[in-house]
């Protein structure tokens, strides 16, 4: 009975440390070791379509410009013998070379100024913008000079003025009516007005504000005082004199006002200038800005999208044979204007196979005239072949109710022993980026428009959004919104 116990309790304890090896184990294990990680690397971003074609009699091969332009020289005739890569035709060259000269100016504008914004400014630069400063400062202090002037000959008015009404006082308003008491009233406004601006005289921008308030009182006491003249008896007491002298001092204060407006606002134009120079110096002389720097190496990218594009414009400007072989037809003039992809010159393989094979209509898209494609025959497994696509039938094939290219790949170098129905493994190499950061194709997925993927960081998964690249068959290249190292899940355990 002793002994079933104590084997009960010895399996009671196997469970239970089998158990907390599970609950301890699942307690430290991090969220991230539940997955498959791959560090971001540089490498090889490789772009292939992989399909089986047929070796064929070789048929004639139908060559044509890429793009629309006026053709200048046709090199060939019927039954010549070409090489691989003679020029057989050419396009008038003269406005796309223009256009590459034009492109390659503004590239290296855009690399002058990118070095430039990197460098900072030169010290004869950094003069021109001190000099702009230290003229707009000296306008502003020529307008400040000036308006002393004008504070001035302002001031004096106002004392005429005061002088004119004081002695107009004294000599008819000197009873006590509302007339005189109205008189009375403007000529200490005036004085109040004069002994307000006489303290601010010096002290600039004050001093503008404060007189161009007071030739505004003041003129309203004068008219005022204006017209106590023609009021009742003064209208016939006050002589026509002492009116006219009064309105002349109006219209003196008026004139005044206008000039003083006019000098402030001339101060505060120049004011703005200095600030304006100030901080165009300020930013001129400060360390660029990221933005800035992004934004012009923008430039130079967009510069150099530019002359790729007119050098390949230039490049395809020339129609080389693709093949070794012989010309079977022509069928355009020096002079004519080419169509894209509209046959002119026919040629005919020296080599007597040729691969035709069917190119399904999503992967037709990257397949171009000239690329390379590693060919292996059913018949010789112990061999490779190297050829290289020579047409793309602009025509579809439907097959299954699926729609197929013919593409037509050239291949020298072909075994004594080949014949026509032969089976062929042809992998097409369209695209690749060599030294490029890569992940693996299954890492990332694309979620409304964006791409997205995971990664690892201290321990923790988390979602980061990226700029993809070229697309090959395993990996993608990531343009931005990765870095070298960073660990990639691809996967969970």
């Amino acid at each position: 009975m002793i002994k079933i116990k104590r084997k009960w309790i010895i399996i009671a304890a196997v469970i239970l440390i089998i158990i907390g090896y599970f609950v301890i184990t699942n307690l430290l294990k991090k969220p991230s070791d539940s997955y498959v990680t791959e560090k971001a690397v540089k490498g090889v971003v490789l772009q292939e379509i992989s399909e089986t074609g047929s070796v064929r009699a070789t048929e004639s091969v139908s060559l044509g410009f890429k793009s629309m332009g006026k053709i200048a020289k046709i090199n060939v005739a019927v039954s010549n013998i070409v090489k691989k890569g003679d020029i057989l035709a050419e396009l008038d060259l003269s406005q796309s070379s223009a256009q590459l000269q034009a492109a390659k100016a503004a590239l290296e504008a855009s690399q002058h100024q990118y070095d430039k914004l990197l460098n900072g400014l030169t010290e004869g630069d950094i003069k021109t913008y001190q000099d702009a400063v230290d003229s707009a400062r000296h306008d502003l202090q020529a307008a400040y000079d000036s308006s002393q002037n004008t504070l001035n000959d302002a001031y004096t008015k106002i004392y005429n003025a005061y002088t004119v009404v004081t002695s107009l006082q004294n000599n008819y308003f000197s009873s006590m009516d509302q007339s005189s008491v109205r008189v009375q009233d403007g000529r200490n406004d005036i004085n109040i007005n004069m002994q307000s601006v006489k303290n601010y005289i010096g002290d600039n921008d004050s001093a503008v504000s404060s007189m161009i308030i007071a030739l505004d009182n003041i003129s309203n006491d004068l008219k005022i005082i204006r017209e106590q003249c023609d009021e009742g008896v003064y209208y016939f007491r006050v002589s026509a004199a002492d009116k006219t002298i009064l309105d002349t001092q109006k219209g003196y204060i008026n004139t005044a006002s206008t000039s003083v407006t006019t000098s402030q606002q001339s101060i505060n134009s120049y004011k703005i200038a200095l600030q304006r120079a100030e901080d165009n110096l300020a930013l001129k002389t400060a360390n660029p800005r990221s933005e800035d720097v992004n934004i012009s190496q923008s430039q130079i990218d967009q510069a150099q999208a530019n002359v790729n594009l007119y050098q390949s414009q230039i490049s395809d400007a020339y129609l080389r044979s693709p093949i070794d072989g012989r010309v079977t037809n022509v069928n355009a003039k020096r002079g004519e204007v080419a169509s894209p992809s509209v046959p002119i010159i026919n040629l005919l393989s020296s080599d007597p196979f040729q691969i035709k094979v069917n190119i399904y209509e999503q992967d037709i898209v990257n397949v171009k005239i000239g690329d390379i494609v590693s060919i292996n025959l059913v018949a010789f497994p112990k061999q490779n072949f190297e050829g290289k696509v020579i047409a793309i039938d602009p025509a579809e094939k439907i097959v299954d109710n699926v729609v197929y290219y013919e593409v037509t790949i050239d291949f020298p170098n072909q075994p004594q022993d080949a014949k026509s129905g032969m089976t062929a493994d042809i992998v097409i190499k369209t695209n690749s980026k060599d030294g490029v950061l890569r992940i693996p194709k299954n890492a990332m997925e694309n979620i409304d428009g964006k791409d997205i993927l995971q990664i690892i960081t201290k321990g923790k998964v988390e979602d980061r959004q990226i700029l993809a690249g070229l697309e090959g068959n395993d990996y993608v290249e990531v343009l931005s919104g990765l870095n070298e190292g960073d660990e990639v899940v691809v996967g969970k355990k």
